[in-house]
């Protein structure tokens, strides 16, 4: 019940709105006293510079408003970094002489998806064939950091440092335990074999189907994770494998020293401190001297080099769907039945624009959302204007719902997307207010009066209601998919019920038309549109001076991490996803294995 999931969420979204406008208030009286006491003079670029790419946070697609309650109780990693920035950044500095090498600082970095991590790479090796030098620096490498790490020429790490690589998995914490000890019903409609966005309500462990899903996808993303370090570190995939599996023993041959074992196995080239860092910087840059060394971070050099020119002639809008789907008007880096619709019209529109590229990082969200979301962009198509859907980190269940009518779409080859499936939840409370004495009784003038209510439960006649309009949601989630990839509903039936795939099984199946990043499947909307000379308007929605400056005290907050970070930023993550859950009709295509939720 919507009312149910709000309400818990209601406590929380006071506390965030009373911080934020108190932020806001703040960051007003210090923007003012920057502006009177700062200067006129820009950023300038010197010479033999050293372009520095640190990127605090997630590497997103699209920067949103930031949430200072996570900073308030110092949950680290919440800052945000658009990977369009830093691929504006790099292609700007390889063909700038000014730019000595690429120094790409990741101590800071706390996640970047693959897909996102294989558009950087391209841009590095451009770089790199430039004949310039490409270095990356840790004093720690998680997982997310190495991968892009190893594109660089040289991978340093300090002494006291480790590199980790767990591998992928998918855990989740179930809860139906908890909800029998309090006699609390969760009423369950869903249809796919693998839609298991419900199970942690109602089982202690995961289901056969899911676990033989998930395998074959974490199977899948690891084999790509080794094959790409291995070639870029000049290893072979068997001894990636090796540093991973065999990681206690190898520590145990150097004595329990991490960053030796790295250093020793080939995953980092020099064991550096922060001084000897630096030095070896500036000699890079043909310093003597690190005192002279010359850095540019890469948000200065972009300011230096100038902004964007503005989109003129034909163009080409790319409109970003990043996180939930929900119902209404979301902020910027959220997706919303209104707000995104909004975007889309606008670029149907607007003359100009010949066609619409639809860039999905998303795990999914609200039905009835997405097919608002979807039937705007039909209506482009009806306006002779091709669409084009570039799959990012994810998009999955009602992320790929929105795409499946495209005139093609695109992924990368680690995209998780699929999970076609359907889903609906209703909580009950009547077990558990029964066993502490309350109950309830009444009088209605229909059948069904009483048979939607969270604290009498779901009657047999509204459970049958609810099971038909999944099982309907779902047949017409079937259809679109067939109509958009030209394939039977039983084919899509097949490779649906909810199952997830990575982009190049998708590409196997018949789920996605091309491999590529977002420059592809711009190129794909030209193409389609039958134009040569264009540009490329990213279409969103306008931060408010609020927003703005929230944005700027997010990037200079700096607060540690405490040891309670991850439980508190769990369990922050869950109350986000209950206040998501605002389909009108109760039903949801929710990828429940995917990142970004």
């Amino acid at each position: 019940m919507r009312g149910f999931f709000a309400g818990v969420a209601r406590a929380f979204a006071f506390l965030r709105v009373a911080i934020a406008n108190l932020f806001v208030g703040l960051l007003l009286l210090a923007f003012v006293a920057a502006v009177l006491m700062g200067g006129s003079q820009g950023p300038n670029v010197p010479d033999d510079t050293a372009l520095v790419v640190a990127p605090k946070g997630a590497i997103v697609e699209q920067t949103g408003t930031p949430d200072p309650v996570p900073a308030l109780l110092g949950v680290g990693g919440s800052g945000q970094v658009a990977a369009a920035d830093l691929l504006r950044a790099i292609e700007r500095a390889t063909s700038d002489d000014r730019v000595a090498v690429l120094s790409m600082d990741l101590s800071d970095l706390w996640y970047v998806s693959t897909a996102h991590v294989e558009s950087l790479g391209s841009a590095i090796r451009a770089f790199q064939d430039a004949g310039k030098k490409v270095i990356a620096s840790s004093e720690n490498y998680t997982q997310d950091r190495y991968l892009l790490a190893s594109f660089a020429d040289e991978v340093y790490l300090h002494p006291f440092g480790q590199v980790m690589l767990p591998g992928y998995g998918m855990y989740r914490d179930y809860y139906s335990g908890l909800l029998d000890k309090l006699k609390v019903n969760v009423h369950v409609f869903r249809v796919g074999t693998y839609k298991a966005a419900v199970e942690p309500f109602t089982r202690p462990d995961m289901s056969p189907e899911a676990r033989e899903a998930n395998l074959a996808l974490v199977t899948d993303l690891w084999g790509s994770y080794v094959n790409s370090v291995a070639e870029n570190r000049n290893m072979t995939p068997e001894a990636v494998r090796r540093f991973a599996d065999e990681y206690d023993m190898l520590l145990e041959d150097v004595g329990g020293d991490p960053a030796r074992a790295a250093l020793e196995h080939g995953l980092v080239d020099e064991l550096l401190t922060r001084e000897a860092l630096r030095e070896r910087l500036a000699a890079e840059v043909g310093e003597e001297d690190a005192d002279d060394l010359s850095r540019t971070g890469f948000p200065n050099y972009l300011r230096a080099t100038g902004p964007e020119l503005p989109a003129s002639g034909d163009r080409i809008a790319v409109v970003v769907a990043q996180g939930a789907i929900q119902m209404g008007d979301q902020s910027r880096g959220s997706v919303g039945s209104d707000s995104t619709a909004r975007l889309i019209r606008r670029a149907r529109e607007d003359d100009a624009v010949k066609a619409v590229v639809l860039r999905v990082d998303s795990p999914g969200g609200s039905a009835f959302a997405s097919e608002v979301i979807r039937q705007e962009l039909e209506l482009a198509q009806t306006a002779g204007k091709p669409v084009v859907a570039s799959m990012a980190g994810v998009a999955a269940s009602g992320g790929y719902w929105i795409s499946a009518t495209a005139d093609e779409i695109w992924a990368s080859p680690t995209t998780i997307t699929g999970s076609i499936g359907v889903f609906s939840m209703i909580p009950g409370l009547e077990e558990s207010f029964s066993s502490i004495g309350i109950t309830r009784d009444g009088v209605g003038s229909s059948a069904l009066s009483d048979s939607y209510d969270l604290f009498s439960g779901v009657t047999e006649r509204m459970g049958t209601i609810l099971q038909a309009t999944v099982d309907h949601t779902y047949e017409r989630f079937l259809n679109l998919v067939a109509r958009g990839r030209d394939m039977s509903v039983e084919d899509v039936d097949a490779v649906g019920q909810g199952r997830v795939w990575t982009g190049r099984k998708a590409l196997e199946l018949g789920l996605v038309d091309g491999l590529g990043d977002l420059e592809r499947a711009v190129e794909a909307a030209a193409r389609l549109a039958d134009i040569e000379d264009y540009s490329v308007e990213v279409m969103e929605k306008p931060l408010s001076t609020g927003e703005q400056l929230l944005m700027r005290f997010a990037d200079n907050l700096g607060l540690a991490e405490s040891a309670t970070a991850d439980w508190v930023r769990r369990a922050l993550a869950g109350v986000e996803e209950l206040h998501a859950l605002n389909d009108p009709g109760h039903i949801y295509a929710i990828c429940a294995s995917c990142p970004g939720r």
